[in-house]
């Protein structure tokens, strides 16, 4: 088995898919991340599982769905009952099961307009802090392979943790990282794995936009983080 950890644009995606597959190997991506923010097809990606978790579109917490292409074996991962296709024994959230198809519905019928708004919203924001800060920030990870909402940002001489609590004052809510990873020590794997410099890696800001943000509400991010950074 072959998986990756939340690869969130789709040319990665294809490209490790295409490796798997030239060696025979069944490749799982966590696409958490990705769904409802980029086109997934799982066919055209040479996916063979694939993971997603409702919460991130607007389904009820809790609830998750598990792609398994034909053909694809996989051990159960609680015995007991027959449900799920004899994968997981439990009787089922019927509720949250029929919110997250229902969610899915909507993201897809509204993918390209969110993909717009959130886009605009992140480079409004990224063009914001290098006009206004030019000398005090470095944008992580390229602007290309990037989800439309995310903005990865550091504050060079900065410790993240100051700046969230700082903006957690004025009711602004970012993270130094992926919920996963919270209560780790140490800087992020990622941003490592990318090239940014030792220097930025204890003060990296991960901002996530969603439909419900406004151009406002980003220049009120802005002018508090002046105010912190200066």
């Amino acid at each position: 088995m072959f998986a990756n950890n939340e690869i969130g644009t789709i040319q990665p995606i294809k490209e490790i898919a295409q490796i798997a597959k030239s060696h025979n190997i069944v490749f799982h991506t966590d696409a958490v991340q990705a769904v409802g923010n980029v086109r997934i097809d799982v066919t055209n990606m040479n996916i063979d599982m694939l993971s997603m978790s409702g919460h991130k579109i607007n389904a009820p917490k809790g609830i998750g769905a598990l792609y398994i292409r034909n053909g694809i074996k996989v051990e159960k991962i609680i015995n007991g009952g027959h449900q799920e296709k004899d994968k997981r024994a439990g009787t089922e959230n019927v509720a949250s099961i029929v919110g997250i198809g229902k969610a899915c519905e909507i993201a897809n019928r509204n993918l390209d307009s969110h993909i717009r708004n959130l886009t605009r919203l992140r480079d409004y924001y990224i063009s914001r802090l290098q006009k206004e800060m030019p000398d005090k920030i470095r944008i992580n990870g390229s602007m290309e392979n990037r989800l439309p909402g995310n903005a990865n940002v550091s504050f060079e001489g900065m410790d993240a943790s100051e700046v969230i609590f700082k903006l957690d004052e004025k009711n602004i809510c970012v993270s130094s990282g992926s919920a996963c990873s919270s209560g780790k020590q140490g800087p992020s794997h990622v941003l490592t794995a990318i090239g940014v410099p030792e220097k930025y890696l204890k003060c990296a800001i991960r901002t996530t936009f969603g439909d419900n943000n406004t151009f406002e509400e980003i220049d009120y991010l802005i002018r508090n983080l002046k105010q912190i950074i200066n």
